[in-house]
Formats: structure tokens, C-alpha cells, sequence
């Protein structure tokens, strides 16, 4: 073979392709119940908007992203994350003076030059959301329950929310002194730690080599303002009350720098070191940081394929994420008008929704291979036109799971589909 995938993409076909299928349709039908309404984004930028929003010392900027210069020597980047393009999109679209509640999620890839690993692609697929313009605790909360809601519903129940705040431009700089100050002491840290110590000190508390000399660290709530402290306690009360448990988690500070008071994450047991399946937060300072007024922001980004692997691990049943397929077969040509016209009449009069799919006729195959393909697709039901059936107005109906058969009337043959 000549041609491969790029090292860190991948081709999404057969049943993977109805997974994320899925997964997107899933959490469209629960944006709409939380009144979030669709943007479609571009699939490059401007570089330099991503620098400026996610932080010219994150790992994102500095060794992730795909940049490249175009016929007129402008430096565009391949998203590597959905934010920044939805605020660009905002201040450019004047979203805060024509939508009376700026509520926005969006679908589509990003790109980020990392090492593949399992779930993890240099290509990757990510579904997300932004809530402009409330700065109350409840939208911080309401982010988060819609971040568990689109999970548990595509069928993920054992998740784990770890919560932390990061506090505000007032309080932080406190807290970034005394890090610095507390590593400075410290010997043998990892050639990452050291680089971050001043650039950029709230990253070493990722950091998954010097774990149990970042555990010792001071807590930032220790350091919180009153403003911040009160911020993080009523979300917590909040999440209480929809009897939403979580984990506080005082090393939880996410990879952007533009995050401010709450941020969090969605893990799942048993992916190891890739557990984490959706995280976000609230970032009030990113708007007016590229140019518009003070608003408040709070969002979150899940990731597809992480998803789809939490899912696989847990055995999650197909049959929720598959179509039931009827698949319609004849004896010989002649008949094969005849099955195209009952395809597309069954097809036209599918509900909006429905589970149903239809395929067929495959006339230049024999009746025994379409009911071999009707195995391998997993079929539930075949029509099968045969020419005495047909010649008294009926056809056969085979339930492929018990392989019993009737012969029933074809004007009744849709109603007995549809009912079952």
C-alpha cells in the first residue's frame, strides 16, 4: 500500500462511525434541553489568537500546535481547541448584542502535535459548549451537569468529577509567589518543573513525575480572596443540590492559561492515564483580553474518542448504537422494481428519530447470498419478494433472530415493520 493516514489520525467507519454518530446526536438532544444553540467553526485561525487565549508558555503553543504561513505569508494554526474560536466568534459576530442569551455549543476536529497514544490522536474530535455573560456560580454548575448529562446519557454511568478553583487575577499571583518560592527550595525536579517554576508555576501542579513533592505544596484555597472563596462554595452547594457528587482535587489546573476560579474534569475508571473524558471551567478575563468588554465566560470540551474507548471498555450494548436494518430481497430481477419501489416508500415514511433502517434490493445477487448479508449486517427482519407470492399480492416477512417466516399481504407489510 502506497498511502497511509498520518501518524496520529485515524478513519472512522463501520461500527465506530455509529458510535460517534451517536455520541454527537446524543449531546445535540441535550444542548437543546439546556437551550444551546449550534456555531459552526472555521478549522483555522489566526496563530496568534491561539497564543494569546490558551498561553504563549502552555504545551499547547509551545509544542503543539500546527502553524503554518499562507500565499500571503500570514501565520494561520489548525485549531487545537474549540474556545478561542467561539470567542473570536463572538466579539467578531457582536453575539452579546444579537442573541439575548449567548449559549453555544459546537462539533468538529482539532489538531494538536502530540505522541498517539490511546485515545489520543494528533487529529481528534472534540464536542463542547460556552456560556457567555452569567458570572453567577449556577452557570459554572449548570456547565458541569451538562457535561455528566451528555455522558450518562450515551450510556457512561461510573464517572468521577473533580473539581477545584484557580481564583482570580486579585488572589492567584499570591499563590503563584508561594510555589515559586517552595520549588525553589526543592532539588531533583523534572527538566519540565524546572522550566515552569517561572514561566508558568500553576503547570507543575499537573505534573505526573514530581507527584509527591507537588502533593506537599500549598493549597490555593488558602489564598483565596473573599470574592473567589464564596465563587467555589456556592458552586459546591449548587452541585449538592443536584445531588451531583465530586471530588475536590487541589492539583486540578487544567493546560490553558485563560481559566479563572472553578475548573474541572470528567474521568472514567480504567483508562489509565488518559481517564479524563471532559474538563472545563469558567474564564472571565478572555474576552476582554482580545479586545471586547468584561463578560464573564464559563465552558467545557469533551473528547469523542476518549469517550468511544470509555465506552468500549465498559462493553456498552451496540444495539443502542445501531440501527434495527430491515433489508428487502427478491428471488430474481424481475421483482427488483417492485422491492426498489417498497425501499423507498418504507424509507420516506421513517419517523424523524427512528431506529429503523432500510436496505435493498440487491437483485444481482442470489436469494441465498442477500440472506447471507442479512447475517452479516445483523438484519432483523427480510422481505422477501418471491414470484408466487407476489403474483397473490403478498411477500414474505423473515424474522431473522428466530428465522420463522409468514407470508402476509404487501399493503400490510409496512404497518407490521413499523410495529415491531
Amino acid at each position: 500500500m502506497k498511502y497511509k493516514a498520518p501518524r496520529g489520525t485515524h478513519d472512522i467507519f463501520g461500527a465506530q462511525a455509529e458510535k460517534i454518530n451517536k455520541l454527537e446526536q446524543t449531546s445535540r438532544q441535550v444542548f437543546r434541553k439546556y437551550n444551546y444553540g449550534e456555531i459552526r467553526l472555521p478549522t483555522f485561525e489566526a496563530a496568534e489568537l491561539f497564543s494569546r487565549s490558551i498561553g504563549e508558555t502552555t504545551d499547547i503553543v509551545e509544542k503543539e500546535m500546527y502553524v503554518f504561513s499562507d500565499r500571503k505569508g500570514r501565520q494561520l494554526a489548525l485549531r487545537p481547541e474549540g474556545t478561542a474560536s467561539v470567542v473570536r466568534a463572538y466579539l467578531e459576530n457582536k453575539l452579546e448584542q444579537n442573541l439575548p442569551l449567548a449559549k453555544l455549543y459546537y462539533i468538529g476536529s482539532m489538531f494538536r502535535y502530540e505522541r498517539p497514544q490511546a485515545g489520543r490522536y494528533r487529529e481528534f474530535f472534540q464536542i463542547g459548549a460556552e456560556y457567555f455573560n452569567n458570572p453567577s456560580p449556577a452557570a459554572d454548575a449548570e456547565i458541569l451537569l451538562l457535561t455528566k448529562d451528555i455522558l450518562e446519557t450515551y450510556g457512561l454511568k461510573d464517572l468521577s468529577i473533580h473539581v477545584n478553583t484557580l481564583g482570580c487575577l486579585k488572589c492567584r499571583p499570591k499563590y503563584k509567589d508561594e510555589i515559586k518560592k517552595y520549588l525553589k527550595n526543592e532539588k531533583d525536579l523534572c527538566e519540565d518543573c524546572k522550566r515552569r517554576i517561572d514561566k508558568n508555576p500553576l503547570r507543575v501542579l499537573d505534573c505526573k513525575k514530581d507527584s509527591q513533592k507537588i502533593n506537599n505544596l500549598p493549597k490555593i484555597q488558602e489564598y483565596l480572596c473573599d470574592d473567589c472563596n464564596n465563587h467555589f462554595n456556592d458552586v459546591q452547594d449548587l452541585l449538592k443540590q443536584a445531588d451531583c457528587s465530586y471530588i475536590i482535587d487541589h492539583n486540578l489546573v487544567r493546560g490553558l492559561d485563560y481559566y479563572t476560579k472553578t475548573v474541572f474534569e470528567v474521568r472514567s475508571a480504567g483508562l489509565g492515564a488518559q481517564d479524563a473524558l471532559a474538563a472545563g471551567g469558567r474564564y472571565d478575563n478572555l474576552i476582554k483580553h482580545l479586545g471586547g468588554n468584561d463578560t464573564p465566560a464559563v465552558g467545557f470540551a469533551l473528547g469523542s474518542e476518549r469517550v468511544m474507548l470509555a465506552a468500549d471498555n465498559l462493553k456498552l450494548s451496540e444495539k443502542t448504537i445501531k440501527n434495527k436494518i430491515i433489508l428487502v430481497a427478491v428471488v430474481n430481477k424481475d421483482l427488483s422494481k417492485n422491492a426498489f419501489n417498497l425501499v423507498a416508500k418504507l424509507r420516506k415514511n421513517l419517523d424523524e428519530g427512528s431506529s429503523l433502517a432500510v436496505e435493498g434490493p440487491f437483485s444481482e445477487k442470489s436469494l441465498k447470498s442477500q440472506l447471507r448479508l442479512a447475517d452479516r449486517l445483523n438484519a432483523a427482519k427480510v422481505v422477501i419478494f418471491g414470484e408466487e407470492e407476489y403474483a397473490r399480492g403478498n411477500v414474505i416477512l423473515r424474522d431473522m433472530s428466530s428465522q420463522s417466516q409468514q407470508e402476509v399481504n404487501i399493503a400490510e407489510i409496512e404497518k407490521l415493520i413499523f410495529k415491531s
